[in-house]
């Protein structure tokens, strides 16, 4: 069976050129228990469970992990995308410091609307963290998972700003 290969873009290591943003988009990926399971929540600004960000104007894009166990990355980029994408998105930048585990709980990027798009169109991108499974000999034992929401930019038509 051939399997096209699995691919990672980064994201621009700059903002679109000419993006001015109107907002911050905050998502929040939530690992918790919940009546008693694992749950691992998509959230936007804390009022809606979507498992993807409406891009309805240029914008700033947070996504913030919460939970004692989740954290981005060390070895990958905290954002990628399945596809090139730089002309839409780029300049990724990392906040929410943790010196115990040496790793980050924030990232940022600037978005820009796809002015002119196709109304409810899929741009598949990748967070890239890592789990805090266990200690062993006082050492953190990570596990790297991606989570997968996708950006939609245009958003579906009953989103539009």
């Amino acid at each position: 069976m051939c399997r096209p290969a699995y691919v990672q873009h980064q994201l621009a290591t700059l903002a679109p050129p000419g993006i001015t943003p109107e907002e911050t988009i905050r998502f929040n990926i939530v690992l918790g228990v919940e009546d008693g399971r694992i749950a691992l929540r998509l959230e936007l600004d804390k009022s809606r469970s979507l498992d993807f960000i409406p891009i309805g104007r240029d914008s700033v894009v947070e996504i913030a992990l919460q939970g004692e166990q989740l954290y981005f990355s060390k070895d990958m980029d905290a954002i990628t995308t399945k596809e090139p994408l730089a002309a839409l998105y780029g300049g990724l930048e990392y906040d929410g410091y943790e010196e115990k585990f040496d790793r980050y709980r924030i990232v940022r990027f600037a978005a820009r609307y796809n002015q002119g798009g196709k109304i409810d169109t899929t741009h598949g991108f990748n967070v890239n963290v890592h789990l805090l499974q266990r200690f062993v000999d006082d050492e953190p034992r990570w596990i790297p998972l991606t989570i997968d929401p996708d950006i939609k930019n245009p958003p579906p038509m009953l989103m539009r700003y």
